[in-house]
């Protein structure tokens, strides 16, 4: 069983007993664990911003309740599932609004903000937001907005009625309308993994002694992808193919790990063009000390990492490379010397 995306439920004084065991029952009823704190954000009324921040990697949250059951892996849907749609979302934010909804105590009612714990990307959800706006929101491509992107809240626009993507460090207002998505393309997303996977895939990814690279450039094809980039973007940072992206992300999906190793021979396996075949072949057929290498022979490990390492082939497969090394010659046998007589 996937695990959930983690989420952490932040509202700007500290939540009682009986609201923490509210806010981590609702969002189990959509698979999700959930932690609770408070946060000073502008401190207590009337200063107080009035917020509750839902913090959490945005994509794959967004996902549980907009992608039909098995697109992008996962369950939700705008035509129902187990994450229940917009329907469903809007009455999750619903129940969290109504924690704080007492004017005479707060003085106004609370909003809620979707905030991406990994850009800091954020979604604006009054509390007078229409259904409409919900079921919009799912049709939305949030997995667009990453590390890379100037700070960006997502508003509804009452008098257009779409979403925005309204960036939040300009001097004066400057929003645009919010990319959508476009369901039923080939753009698969990591399975969602616990801290303890997300920690060693940051290790894998170059955070830490990587020994191969093969490892580490599908490392980050995972890694980032669970962060919530889409296929094209996870492609720019690998300067790899779209398709070998979502191969990598199949393989993990179904494998996990083992995908990440070299000698994997499951799932989709990466075949090179014929030009990329026949330059891995030239170098095969070199000494590796014709590349600058201190090997007498070259061995399959070896060759992987130097073929991906130059770029001469994207990613690699034993099924294809291990034919291309030369036969290692068979060192002549030392005669015995015959024995004394």
């Amino acid at each position: 069983m996937v695990n959930a995306p983690g989420v952490r439920v932040l509202l700007d004084t500290g939540p009682t007993a009986e609201e923490i065991a509210d806010i981590q029952g609702w969002f189990a009823e959509h698979g999700m664990a959930a932690e609770c704190e408070g946060h000073s954000y502008g401190g207590p009324p009337p200063t107080s911003a009035f917020l509750i921040v839902v913090n959490s990697p945005l994509a794959p949250f967004l996902d549980r309740f907009a992608c039909p059951f098995g697109d992008a892996g996962r369950g939700g849907g705008v035509n129902g599932g187990r994450g229940g749609g917009a329907t469903a979302f809007a009455e999750l934010v619903g129940r969290l609004q109504a924690l704080r909804s007492d004017v005479s105590r707060w003085g106004r009612p609370h909003g809620v903000t979707l905030e991406d714990s990994h850009s800091g990307h954020t979604v604006w959800l009054p509390p007078d937001l229409p259904a409409a706006a919900y079921e919009a929101l799912m049709a939305v491509d949030v997995s667009s907005f990453d590390r890379d992107v100037p700070m960006v809240q997502l508003e509804w626009s009452t008098h257009l009625r779409y979403w925005q993507a309204a960036l939040t460090t300009e001097p004066r207002r400057l929003a645009r309308r919010a990319p959508q998505r476009v369901f039923g393309t080939d753009n698969p997303r990591a399975r969602e993994l616990s801290e303890r996977e997300v920690g060693e895939l940051w290790q894998l990814a170059g955070h830490g002694d990587t020994p191969s690279v093969v490892t580490l450039q599908r490392a980050r094809v995972v890694l980032w992808s669970t962060l919530g980039w889409n296929v094209a973007s996870t492609a720019s940072r690998t300067l790899m193919s779209e398709d070998r992206v979502r191969a990598v992300i199949r393989n993990f999906n179904a494998d996990g790990f083992a995908c990440l190793h070299p000698g994997y021979l499951g799932g989709e396996p990466a075949l090179p063009s014929a030009d990329e075949h026949r330059a891995a072949a030239l170098v095969a057929a070199d000494s590796p000390s014709d590349h600058g290498l201190p090997l007498e022979h070259w061995t399959e490990p070896a060759l992987a990492e130097y073929l991906v390492g130059e770029g001469v082939v994207e990613d690699t497969d034993p099924t294809w490379l291990t034919p291309l090394l030369p036969a290692v010659p068979t060192p002549t046998p030392t005669p015995a010397c015959p024995p004394s007589q």
